[in-house]
């Protein structure tokens, strides 16, 4: 583990973000280690958090993916507020990164292509689930799934085979949370921290998404 955070560790903190994923990955310390939580808020304001799990760091245009239903609560506060924060937190390793952005759907071609690498199950359940909506009780869910089985003459069976895949929901995708800032924190003895908060310049207009290539550092006290 690196014993201070310096501002010359990376031009790009994005880097770090990946090493210390990547680090807490192959250390088999933190169970789940690729997952983060993300907050949301409505129009009115009210917040809104869940976990979900960070499928790609995109470190040289700097963004982070992860997936869902879009017709989901998230996904509604997204379309409602695309500013968003996340947080990763291994506290075995002592590691914690905050980031602040804004969210945008992936294109459909790389939802096509990450949806083709789940499991026939994860892909059933993306069609069978309303997801954030009431149900009536778990058997209404599972008949929901049943549903969907006979609807790409699937059976249980080949499930357990994962042979056969099944297109993308039309209404299942990723989102891109666009890094504007992110701040690393490093335990230290006697809670004297190490904090770097890193900020660039970030808008997204009906003309796309343009971002700063340098980031400003500042030094926070814990």
């Amino acid at each position: 583990m690196c014993k201070m955070l310096s501002r010359s560790m990376t031009k790009n903190p994005l880097l770090l973000l990946q090493s210390w994923l990547n680090e807490a990955i192959e250390s088999d310390l933190q169970p789940n280690p690729d997952t983060m939580a993300i907050a949301t808020a409505d129009s009115e304001g009210v917040p809104n958090a869940r976990m979900v799990l960070c499928k790609e760091i995109n470190a040289e245009k700097g963004y982070v993916v992860f997936y869902t239903n879009y017709n989901s609560v998230k996904s509604i506060e997204i379309k409602e507020n695309p500013k968003s924060s996340a947080l990763f937190h291994w506290d075995k390793l002592g590691y914690q990164i905050r980031i602040r952005g804004e969210i945008l759907q992936s294109p459909d071609e790389e939802n096509d292509a990450y949806f083709a690498t789940r499991s026939l199950g994860s892909q059933v359940g993306a069609w069978a689930s309303d997801q954030s909506n009431p149900v009536e009780n778990r058997q209404a869910l599972d008949d929901q799934f049943q549903q969907i089985l006979d609807r790409f003459n699937l059976t249980n069976e080949s499930i357990t085979r994962n042979e056969q895949k099944i297109p993308r929901p039309p209404y299942w995708g990723g989102y891109r949370l666009w890094i504007e800032e992110v701040e690393f924190w490093l335990n230290r003895k006697d809670r004297l921290h190490d904090r770097l908060h890193f900020k660039r310049s970030l808008t997204i207009s009906s003309k796309g998404i343009e971002t700063g290539d340098n980031w400003t550092v500042k030094r926070l006290q814990p």
